[in-house]
């Protein structure tokens, strides 16, 4: 409203009853419209980085039940890679990040009752731009490196979800069991609802163990697929360098899951909705393929 007011009154105060030729009356005029413009789309870019970074006015209680503010930016990614040094010491060269989450992030999470996400963005929640697609069993500093890697040149850096940062990590396998998934349906879990806002999907390989390999991956890749995301340009991203076991064929039915509960609610849910396991395959084996072919 204030720009549209400055330009009304620039437009007033400038006009060819002032002793101005038409011509530099119309160059002045086209550079206050211009002007103006350009102020309303800064304003406008302004609301939406605001509302995108959890700076507005909006109910910040809400957001705490949508996973899809549970993202941290990446230099709180780089601060808990610190904080992991710090507390690890001489284990954290070798340290995974099964062993990050039992030594930091379980601690952490009892004492909050909170993720470690909304923990460190209690003032303001921060919304997710890119999900990111691992497994656990990888080196968390190979982890955190490879994330990196791709935001090096970005001018504004994206806020990033990553499962062991937006969830609760409990010693309470109720509570952990209760984020992960509600009841049969895996569509409504935390991963998924958060993965369908997302604007892209960064895949993170490891030389320790094949990402195909495991259950949720596989979910998050056959999501990744219904939503278009390899429609999408720039819509997958990949990093990291991928071991012998990543040449594997793809067989969701033998994919490991930390949970077999977990497991089983993915492949109960797949059959149920008229999928087979060969058709999830080949899609996941499509999405592979596409990403194989995005480093290459």
């Amino acid at each position: 409203d204030y720009v549209a007011a400055l330009c009304v009154q620039a437009t007033t105060e400038v006009n060819p009853g002032n002793g101005m030729s038409l011509t530099a009356w119309l160059a002045v005029a086209g550079s206050i419209v211009l002007t103006c413009s350009l102020l309303a789309a800064v304003s406008c870019c302004w609301r939406l980085y605001k509302s995108r970074r959890g700076d507005d006015d909006a109910d910040i209680s809400d957001r705490s039940h949508d996973p899809a503010w549970a993202a941290v930016t990446l230099d709180q990614l780089n601060d808990f890679r610190n904080l992991a040094k710090a507390e690890l010491g001489l284990d954290y060269v070798g340290a995974s990040m099964h062993d990050v989450n039992s030594r930091i992030l379980q601690p952490f999470c009892d004492q909050h009752r909170k993720c470690y996400a909304q923990v460190v963005n209690v003032s303001g929640l921060k919304h997710i731009d890119i999900f990111v697609s691992h497994a656990w069993a990888e080196n968390f500093d190979e982890f955190v490196t490879a994330v990196n890697a791709p935001f090096a040149h970005w001018l504004v850096k994206p806020n990033l979800w990553i499962c062991a940062l937006a969830l609760v990590q409990s010693t309470d396998p109720d509570l952990v069991a209760i984020q992960v998934g509600v009841g049969d349906d895996p569509s409504h879990a935390p991963f998924t609802r958060a993965l369908a806002q997302a604007d892209k999907i960064l895949v993170v390989r490891n030389q320790q163990v094949d990402i195909y390999g495991r259950i949720w991956c596989c979910w998050e890749m056959f999501t990744a697929y219904q939503l278009n995301f390899m429609q999408k340009l720039g819509g997958i991203m990949v990093v990291g360098s991928p071991g012998d076991a990543d040449t594997q064929q793809i067989d969701i039915a033998t994919a490991e899951a930390s949970n077999l509960e977990d497991k089983l609610r993915i492949l109960h849910h797949i059959t149920s909705h008229a999928q087979t396991y060969d058709s999830v395959n080949r899609i996941v084996s499509e999405v592979k393929q596409f990403v194989a072919d995005e480093v290459a």
